[in-house]
């Protein structure tokens, strides 16, 4: 029983820190719009246009990812999604024309799909009446963003904007391995429900949407 609580405890821990990462990464563009603003000469439109994006694309990948999750276990998702933003993150400096920085941004808003991954992640290692708790301690990961919004541009003040996209994609690069490392998904109590059964929600709950 300690031993499960211990395991418990210490992969929410992992996925909180996961959490952060990934809406850390999620947060860089529109940290960092003034200053693309300005590269650019963009108009306003065009420029609150670069910071929806990741945010669209962050919110519609849940529901695939999410699926993911509950089909592969968050181990293996949350792995391979690091490995993507990496990737993500480390091609943004090289953006020479807006249209191009627009599919960057696009590519870097799966980090905002962390979210569900962690919620299924997380809550599965805890009984009901303790999934609120852990589910409010995975939430602080939302820090990450503000940690983003706040910190990249006066880290690049120092270093240079590009610094900031290469360490946050070095990061994930070394937290993809980490995670897959060291994470381990709860023992499966309950079949995962299949394709089929989770796309039907949306057909029988309009919460859902």
């Amino acid at each position: 029983m300690a031993f499960a609580r211990a395991a418990a405890w210490r992969n929410l821990g992992l996925a909180t820190v996961s959490f952060a990462l990934a809406f850390a990464a999620w947060g860089l563009i529109s940290a960092f719009a003034p200053s693309f603003r300005t590269e650019f000469h963009l108009s306003g439109q065009a420029t609150a246009f670069l910071i929806a994006v990741p945010v669209l694309l962050g919110s519609l990948a849940r529901l695939p990812i999410g699926m993911l999750t509950d089909r592969l276990g968050g181990r293996v998702v949350f792995a391979a999604l690091f490995a993507f933003i990496a990737f993500a993150a480390a091609i943004v400096p090289s953006a020479a024309t807006y249209d191009r920085l627009i599919v960057y941004a696009f590519l870097l808003g799966v980090a905002g799909a962390s979210f569900a991954i962690g919620v299924g992640f997380s809550s599965r290692w805890f009984p009901p009446d303790q999934q609120g708790t852990a589910l409010g301690i995975y939430g602080l990961g939302n820090m990450g963003h503000s940690a983003a919004v706040f910190l990249g541009p006066v880290i690049a003040a120092q270093y240079g904007r590009d610094a900031v996209f290469y360490a946050i994609a070095a990061l994930s690069a070394v937290w993809a391995v980490l995670f897959f490392a060291l994470a381990r998904n709860a023992p499966v109590t309950v079949r995962p429900a299949s394709v089929r059964a989770m796309i039907a929600v949306l057909t029988k709950e309009r919460l859902s949407w």
